[in-house]
C-alpha cells in the first residue's frame, strides 16, 4: 500500500495541473518583432508564453522546450523515446533493499557561469524543492522528490539518494524536463526570484538574452557533448494563426501546429512531424453507483463506442485510438491488448441481459475547452460520443461547463460519466496506472471511484520491482484486469504536431513533444 506521502504528493500534482493547463495552447498575441538574428540561427514559434525558466517553477510545454536545452538532469530520455540514458551521472547502482541509489556525476563539467557541477549543487538542486525551503510556485519538487528522505554527498562527484520505500519510477522523475534538471547553486544564490529570467545549468545551450519574452539560446562553447550545430535558437510565442502564416512565409523554422491545420501547409518547402504523445483522453464513469457499478454495463458503452472514428475526427488518424490505457511510446504499452467491441447490437443485447431491456438514460458531464489529448473540445467530443451510444439505446443528456466548473462538478460526482484525460508527467506506467486506476488514488485522481485489489497488488508491485522487463508484465497482467472490468472507455492517445522547413534536419521529437535540437542542423 502506498504510503500518505506519495498520496499527498499526487494531489499536489493533481491540483497543480488542473490549475495550470499543462500543455494546452494559452492565447498569445502576435510575435514581437524582434531583431534579426545572426547567420546559423533557428526561430521556434511555440503555443504558450514563456514566463519562467526555473525548472522549479516553470510549468507549462513551451517553457520545457527552452529548459531542455538550458538544463540537464542525471539521466535523460534518448531522443525520440522513453527509454533512459545517463547524462550528468555515468552510471549508478542501487543498494539491494531498492532504498539507497548512488550516482556517479561526469567529470568536468560546467555550468554556463563557470562553476563546476558536483554533489553539492545536485544536492542543493533536489532540497530547493523540498519542505523547508520548497515555495508555493514551485509545481513538481513534491512530485518528482517526494519519495526521497535526504540527499547525501558521498564525495565531490558522488550522490546518494536515501528512499522511503523503493521505488522504480524515480529514474524517470530524474529525466523530466520540470524539477529534475541540476541547477548553479551560484545562480539561484545570486539571482534568487530573478533565477527565472537568468536561467543558469549545464546544457548544450545558454541563454543569450530574452527578447520581448523571447528567449534566444546560445550554444554553449564550453559544453561537455558535442557542441550544437545551431548557433542560436529563439522560442518566440505566437497564437496559433501567426505560427501557421509566419511557416509558410519563412519566418520561422519551426512551429506547432494543430491537427487542422495540416492540410494548409506549404508542402514545398515545410515538412510535418506529427508523433504520439504521452496522454490519454478518455470516458470515465463513477464505478460506485448504478448503473455503473456493474462492469457489464461499463463494457456495454465500450462497445458501442467507436474509438477509431473518435481519433479520426480529433486528428484525422485512426491509427491513435487507444487500445488500453498507456500510450505507444511508454514502457508496458501493448499492442495485442483490446478493448471490447462489436458495435450497438452486442451493447443493446448486453444491456438486456444486465436488466435494461429499453437500455439507460446517462448524463455525461464535459468541459468546454480545448486539450492536449481533445483539439475539438469538449461539448464536441460529448456530442459525438451521444450520437455514437443513440443506436445501443445509451441515451445520452450532455452537460458542458467551463473548465473550472467542470472540476467542481466531477468533485461532486455531478451526472453518471464524464471526459477527461491525463498528460503524463514522467513517461512511467506508473503514472498512469496508479494515478487513475489505484484505490489510493481514489478520490484525487482516480475520479471514477473503481477498486480492485488484484489491480493494486499488481501496480503497487511493479511500483517496487527495478526489473524492467518484470515490471512490464506485471503492467500486462494488470492491463488485462482493467479492460476485463472496463472502468473507462479508452478513446484516444493525443498527438503532438510540428512543421519544420525542409533544409531543418536531425531534429528528434520526444514522446512529451519537445523537440530536441542537439543534433539538428540548417542545410544550405
Amino acid at each position: 500500500m502506498r504510503s500518505r506521502l506519495y498520496r499527498t504528493a499526487f494531489l499536489l500534482l493533481f491540483l497543480s495541473l488542473l490549475a495550470l493547463l499543462v500543455n494546452k495552447e494559452i492565447p498569445v498575441s502576435a510575435p514581437p518583432q524582434v531583431t534579426a538574428l545572426p547567420d546559423n540561427s533557428l526561430t521556434y514559434e511555440v503555443a504558450e508564453p514563456i514566463k519562467s525558466l526555473d525548472p522549479a517553477a516553470a510549468n507549462n510545454l513551451s517553457e520545457a522546450k527552452v529548459l531542455s536545452h538550458i538544463f540537464e538532469g542525471l539521466v535523460r530520455f534518448q531522443g525520440n523515446s522513453a527509454r533512459i540514458e545517463p547524462c550528468l551521472a555515468t552510471h549508478w547502482q542501487i543498494s539491494p533493499d531498492g532504498r539507497r541509489w548512488i550516482f556517479y556525476l561526469r567529470q568536468g563539467v560546467y555550468f554556463h557561469d563557470t562553476t563546476p557541477l558536483n554533489a553539492e549543487a545536485v544536492k542543493f538542486s533536489v532540497e530547493r524543492q523540498l519542505p523547508p525551503n520548497k515555495k508555493d510556485y514551485m509545481t513538481y519538487g513534491s512530485f518528482a522528490f517526494g519519495m526521497v528522505e535526504s540527499v547525501e554527498i558521498v564525495d565531490d562527484y558522488t550522490v546518494a539518494f536515501n528512499l522511503r520505500a523503493p521505488y522504480a519510477p524515480l529514474l524517470r522523475n530524474l529525466a523530466m524536463p520540470w524539477a529534475a534538471p541540476v541547477v548553479s547553486p551560484s545562480a539561484v544564490k545570486k539571482f534568487g526570484h530573478d533565477f527565472a529570467k537568468n536561467p543558469v545549468g549545464t546544457g548544450p545551450y545558454r541563454l543569450s538574452e530574452w527578447r520581448n519574452g523571447t528567449p534566444v539560446l546560445k550554444a554553449n562553447e564550453r559544453y561537455w557533448g558535442n557542441r550544437p550545430r545551431i548557433s542560436y535558437l529563439a522560442f518566440r510565442p505566437a497564437d496559433h494563426e501567426q505560427r501557421l502564416i509566419d511557416l509558410n512565409s519563412s519566418h520561422c523554422g519551426v512551429a506547432d501546429l494543430l491537427p487542422s491545420q495540416k492540410e494548409h501547409l506549404k508542402q514545398d518547402h515545410i515538412s510535418l512531424i506529427c508523433s504520439p504523445t504521452a496522454s490519454l483522453g478518455y470516458l470515465g464513469m463513477f464505478n460506485n453507483r448504478p448503473p455503473f457499478n456493474n462492469h457489464l454495463v461499463r463494457r456495454a458503452v465500450c462497445m458501442a463506442v467507436d474509438r477509431e472514428a473518435v481519433a479520426s475526427a480529433m486528428f484525422a488518424d485512426s491509427s491513435l485510438a487507444a487500445n488500453s490505457i498507456l500510450p505507444p511510446a511508454l514502457p508496458g504499452h501493448y499492442k495485442d491488448l483490446t478493448p471490447y467491441s462489436g458495435g450497438a447490437a452486442r451493447a443493446k443485447s448486453l444491456l438486456k441481459t444486465c436488466g435494461y431491456p429499453d437500455g439507460i438514460s446517462v448524463t455525461l458531464i464535459t468541459y468546454q475547452s480545448e486539450r492536449p489529448y481533445n483539439p475539438l473540445g469538449g461539448e464536441a467530443l460529448a456530442n459525438l460520443i451521444k450520437k455514437q451510444l443513440a443506436p445501443a439505446n445509451i441515451r445520452v443528456t450532455v452537460k458542458a461547463y467551463p473548465w473550472h466548473e467542470f472540476k467542481s462538478a466531477l468533485k461532486r460526482q455531478e451526472g453518471d460519466a464524464y471526459l477527461f484525460g491525463w498528460v503524463g508527467d514522467n513517461l512511467d506506467p506508473d503514472n498512469f496506472l496508479f494515478t487513475l486506476l489505484s484505490s489510493d488514488a481514489v478520490p484525487q485522481t482516480n475520479l471514477s471511484f473503481y477498486k480492485n485489489s488484484e489491480v493494486d497488488r499488481l501496480i503497487a508491485a511493479a511500483q517496487q520491482e527495478y526489473d524492467e522487463k518484470t515490471r512490464q508484465r506485471l503492467y500486462y497482467h494488470a492491463q488485462q484486469i482493467i479492460l476485463q472490468e472496463t472502468p473507462l472507455v479508452f478513446l484516444n492517445y493525443g498527438q503532438s504536431c510540428l512543421g519544420v522547413t525542409k533544409n531543418l534536419q536531425g531534429v528528434e521529437v520526444n514522446p512529451y513533444g519537445i523537440p530536441l535540437f542537439f543534433h539538428a542542423f540548417i542545410k544550405h
